[in-house]
This record gives C-alpha cells, sequence and structure tokens, in this order.
C-alpha cells in the first residue's frame, strides 16, 4: 500500500504541476472539469445513488452547471465588478462555515441531513462548484500580462495544503494521542493538527525570508493559519461523508490514495477562501 501511495503521488504531482503551469486556460479548465467531475462521481456514492444510471445523471448534472457557469460567468478579471462569480465563492464560503459546525455536532447534525439524498447532493454542489470556479478564477489573474502569475498562486495554495498534510502525517503518526473529532475521523489527532499548522508556519516565514521580509507580514500569517485550519475541516467533512455512507475511501481511482476527493478535500475548502482573499487583501501580498 506505501508503495502504491508513493508511485500514484509520483505520477500525479507532476501531472497537476504541469496541468497547472503550461495548459492554457482553456485547456486548464478541461483539464480541471475532469478532475471534479470524477469527484462528483464519487460524491454521488455519498448520496446513496447505488445505480450507475443515478450516478451518471448527478455526473451529468454536475457537468452541465459546470458548462453553464463556464459560459455566463467571466472567470477572469475583476472579482469584485463580477457579481456571479463573487456570489458562487461567497457561497463557498457559507457552505464551508455551515459544513464547520456540521462537522463539530456530529453525530448529531446527521439528522438534518444524513436521511435526505437531494441534501447531500446538494452539499456536493455547494462542495465542488465554488472551489472549481475559484481556481479558474486564480488561473486567470493576470494572466494576459503573464501566463504563469496565476499558476503561482495556485502552487502557493498547493504548497500549502501540501505542508498541512506533510507536517500532520510526519507529526500525528507517531506522536498522535489526543484524538481531535474520533467520532468522525479516528485518526486525526490534535498533535498532528499542530504538526501541519507548524509546517506551513515555517513554509511561510522560509517564503517571507526569501522576499526580505515584505510589509504586513502578519497577513500572510493569519491567512496561513485560517487556510491551514479550513484543509482540515475539508478533510473532516469528507471523512465524515465517507462514515455516513459505510466508505472508508471515497473512490479507487487512485491506487493507494483511494478516491479524487481524498486527494482534494482540503483543496475544495480551502480554494474559494483563498480567492477571496486575493481578490481583497491582494495588495497585503502580491
Amino acid at each position: 500500500m506505501f508503495k502504491q501511495r508513493v508511485l500514484t503521488a509520483l505520477i500525479l504531482a507532476p501531472l497537476a504541476l504541469w496541468a497547472v503551469f503550461y495548459l492554457p486556460l482553456a485547456g486548464f479548465a478541461a483539464f480541471l472539469s475532469l478532475a471534479f467531475l470524477l469527484g462528483a462521481w464519487e460524491w454521488s456514492g455519498f448520496c446513496g445513488l447505488e445505480q450507475r444510471r443515478f450516478r451518471a445523471a448527478y455526473v451529468f448534472a454536475t457537468g452541465c452547471l459546470m458548462a453553464l457557469l463556464y459560459y455566463v460567468m467571466p472567470l477572469t478579471g475583476e472579482l469584485r465588478e463580477n457579481s456571479l462569480l463573487l456570489s458562487l465563492l461567497l457561497l463557498g464560503a457559507a457552505w464551508w462555515i455551515l459544513a464547520i459546525v456540521l462537522v463539530l455536532s456530529f453525530p448529531a447534525s446527521k439528522r438534518f441531513w444524513a436521511d435526505s439524498d437531494w441534501r447531500r447532493a446538494l452539499m456536493g454542489w455547494f462542495t465542488l462548484l465554488p472551489a472549481w470556479a475559484a481556481l479558474l478564477f486564480i488561473r486567470g489573474v493576470n494572466y494576459a500580462d503573464s501566463s504563469f502569475y496565476g499558476a503561482w498562486l495556485i502552487f502557493a495554495l498547493l504548497g500549502l495544503v501540501w505542508a498541512a498534510d506533510i507536517g500532520g502525517y510526519i507529526v500525528g503518526k507517531p506522536f498522535g494521542r489526543t484524538k481531535l473529532l474520533p467520532k468522525v475521523s479516528p485518526g486525526k489527532t490534535l498533535e498532528g493538527l499542530l504538526g501541519g499548522l507548524t509546517c506551513v508556519l515555517l513554509v511561510v516565514t522560509a517564503l517571507l525570508t526569501w522576499l526580505a521580509w515584505p510589509a504586513d507580514v502578519y497577513y500572510w500569517y493569519l491567512a496561513a493559519i485560517l487556510l491551514t485550519l479550513l484543509s482540515v475541516f475539508g478533510d473532516l467533512s469528507e471523512s465524515m461523508f465517507k462514515r455516513v455512507a459505510g466508505k472508508k475511501d471515497s473512490g479507487i481511482f487512485l491506487p493507494g490514495h483511494g478516491g479524487i476527493l481524498d486527494r482534494i478535500d482540503s483543496l475544495t475548502a480551502t480554494a474559494p477562501l483563498y480567492a477571496l482573499i486575493l481578490a481583497f487583501f491582494g495588495k497585503q501580498f502580491l
């Protein structure tokens, strides 16, 4: 299993970075949409949809929503002037506030949604669509001036998520003793959370040192802490849905890693807030 996990990561990470940096906007949109549609297929398994035709219908509906949003909503330019995209990202941020409440109050909270297939389906769209739109928007930031500008912004978000995962694993695996939310995810520990947060802060400090300590560095640290905590709840939220659905992994698309959702759960949680931070506080970072 560990060997499979390493081999998959060695293939997946370069492929993802190649898509982020070298595909044109339309190609990146297609690549990202394919990944999120695979995620929608996995989410349909959380909704009590067992028959393939019903799961395919959910994926088809998700694809139609993506296509509609792509053609009616400008995904580049000034976010504050793009009311539709801004509303979608704010909806995504609001959903994650609710998701945090659902996770913290689990299993009591499941009585409000666990017995309703359509509510779980909506939760899937609230999870996937704002994150998909956020990543497309971020990739297009200043694209006319530099095709790599938005790619570096996405790389920064990926680096934060990866640092949180790596730090959490390195510390949590050998030293984890205090269960974080055992009814949601027995494997998550407070020590792992603190290890992930420490790793992120070390990475941010190294970056700030390389940038010769720009002004208003507290914005960097505050954003890093918020996004790291949100990435943890992205993981916990998916664990909650898997637990209710009786699944260990979201799918089998990635050998050793489970499913697509198992790899992008933190990204779906952090991308909308990250896009909003860049839009409204970007001058403090860029």
